[in-house]
């Protein structure tokens, strides 16, 4: 593998001197991002002794250099790209998991494009379909990078035909570097995959005369794993022993090595709609997070949507079970090691109220999810849009439990939101937001513990502009519930001063009502300045604990206080 390796980078070294040609660019692209927090209480975890002060801090720099190659010529070579990104998070932000910390070279690619396709040497992302068996990607607020450190090779051989295959070993934080090979021992961690996609609108004149666009598409991605003697367990969660006269025997399980998952998809696109179904099958894949059940797990999703101007409207739904699907089995409760990712169908607030009970993607616990949308635009110049037009959005969502029969459901609810807003333009000056929500939220099915949350969420937003180079925002919340913390408000102003500077501060506060209130106030007041390339923010912040998601994958962030600072830059 090292002389495979070598030999690559020999040639692509060579390659530059024998392809330049007199019209090619090539320009450096990068970035710094940098997250930090001093924290004015105790952090619940011992720090190192020389940081006195107590910095936590999650940074990142990313570097690359790409050339674009103006001549085509036999090979078809058209492009080279070289990216690496370095990362410092020993002393990680708060709520990551305790194997994140670390620093070093974290990503690092060769990417060599040709007419025909792309080949990629080193750490590769990728997604098959909607991600339901392959979804390998960063998020840097949730703290995932399941990149894989291998090769990647997307080529097209014929007009409507994509084939996309990728191999290596799967980032689990800093993995890469204990296991003695950086990063390529394939005893642990491999991961496997191909990806075929049939463009059908690119050989049917019929279809390109209708204005459709048919794809149809698979694929197969499959996991390695050198076995493991782990005792059984019984259905209490002790292990299985066996009594003897001469003596005592454990029971072990008979765990796979190779777990394989596949899935098959069509997306129809004409006039305005939008039709798609997918389903995905994973083999038996017993692992600590499923209490090593031997059932095979599939899914199956849904989607119709269409649009035309000034109307949108979607519907979707989803049925998964037993669908975990991780590159180490013994991995439970991290986000480190997942191949695949479900897909939430649950909106993603951004208020702070509404989204004070997201909802996470029950990715081993079998779930059925349903949801729906409509939009709808005033024109200009109607009694409902007046001078600007105004736009009324209506979305709910549904998430349950299956039963034993493929179709029905639990009489469990997992979660429900339904949700109205209206969004309209008085003038050149003025802009008003509302919204109202209801929302049911199980804490013991989606967190392992409390009850059934009933809640109503309203909010008002306006924003104003006295000019240009001064505008404003505010936000005003409520949420009412009986259960659980009871009631809570919560407000939000912002200050834009020449598109430059940013004056911010939010505030939350839990009021009780059927429960004693906590007293307690939570609050962020911020400056932001941006200039050019450059932004740079500083603030103090007292936030509560609770769940960040983002896309159905959710990071539980604890309760903390201090002075943050963010800086950002990219070229």
């Amino acid at each position: 593998m090292k002389r495979i390796l070598r030999n690559i980078a020999l040639a692509l070294c060579w390659l530059p001197t024998l392809l330049w040609a007199k019209n090619d660019t090539v320009y450096v692209v990068g970035g710094i991002q940098h997250e930090g927090l001093i924290p004015t209480v105790d952090v619940g975890r011992p720090l190192p002794e020389w940081a006195k002060m107590h910095y936590l801090s999650n940074s990142y720099l990313d570097l690359g250099v790409r050339w674009d190659h103006a001549e085509e010529n036999k090979i078809g070579f058209r492009g080279l790209e070289v990216i690496t990104r370095s990362e410092l998070t020993q002393w990680p932000m708060l709520g990551y998991d305790t194997d994140f910390g670390g620093y070093g070279v974290s990503h690092l690619h060769v990417g060599a494009t040709f007419s025909w396709g792309k080949i990629t040497v080193g750490d590769v992302y990728a997604q098959f379909g909607s991600g339901m068996v392959l979804r390998l990607y960063e998020d840097r607020a949730l703290g995932v990078d399941n990149a894989l450190r291998g090769g990647k090779v997307e080529i097209t051989p014929y007009k409507g035909l994509y084939f996309t295959a990728l191999g290596g070993k799967q980032r689990r934080y800093w993995n890469c570097y204990t296991d003695g090979a950086w990063g390529w021992n394939y005893k642990q961690d491999a991961v496997l995959g191909a990806n075929l996609e049939l463009g059908l609108h690119e050989w049917s004149k019929a279809l390109q005369e209708a204005g459709a666009n048919l794809t149809i598409g698979g694929s197969y991605v499959s996991k390695y794993q050198e076995k493991e003697l782990i005792p059984a367990q019984d259905s209490l969660g002790h292990p299985m022993l066996e009594i003897k006269p001469e003596g005592k025997y454990d029971y072990y399980y008979n765990l796979p090595a190779w777990v394989g998952a596949g899935s098959v998809r069509a997306q129809l696109q004409m006039k305005g709609w939008n039709a798609l179904v997918e389903y995905a099958y994973k083999a038996n894949d017993p692992s600590a997070l499923n209490a090593y059940s031997y059932k095979h797990g599939e899914a199956l999703l849904l989607s119709l949507s269409y649009s035309q101007k000034g109307l949108a409207i979607l519907a979707q739904a989803k049925r998964s079970d037993n669908m975990s699907f991780r590159s180490d089995r013994l991995l439970k409760g991290s986000m480190a090691g997942t191949i695949n990712h479900m897909p939430p169908f649950a909106t993603q607030h951004t208020y702070m109220l509404a989204a004070l009970y997201p909802y996470g993607t029950q990715a081993t616990a079998s779930e059925w999810a349903f949801q729906g949308e409509v939009r709808y635009t005033w024109k200009r110049g109607t009694a409902m849009g007046g001078r600007y037009g105004t736009t009324l959005k209506l979305n709910a969502s549904h998430i349950r439990g299956t039963a034993n029969k493929w179709f029905e459901m639990s009489e469990e609810p997992y979660y429900t939101d339904v949700n109205l807003e209206l969004n309209k333009k008085l003038n050149k000056k003025w802009y008003i937001g509302a919204m109202a929500m209801y929302q049911t939220y199980n804490k013991r099915a989606v967190e392992g513990h409390g009850d059934l949350v009933r809640a109503g969420i309203g909010v008002v937003e306006a924003k104003y502009a006295t000019s240009r180079n001064v505008q404003m925002r505010g936000e005003v919340q409520y949420l009412f519930t009986k259960q659980d913390e009871g009631q809570w408000v919560a407000a939000l102003y912002e200050l834009s001063l020449w598109r430059q500077l940013v004056l911010s501060g939010q505030w939350m506060y839990n009021i009780g009502g059927a429960h004693e209130a906590t007293n307690e106030h939570y609050y962020t007041v911020a400056a932001t300045y941006t200039h050019g390339a450059h932004r740079v923010m500083a603030g103090y912040t007292k936030t509560r604990e609770g769940f960040n998601c983002s896309g159905g994958v959710c990071r539980y962030v604890p309760k903390q206080e201090g002075v943050s600072i963010t800086y950002n830059f990219t070229w």
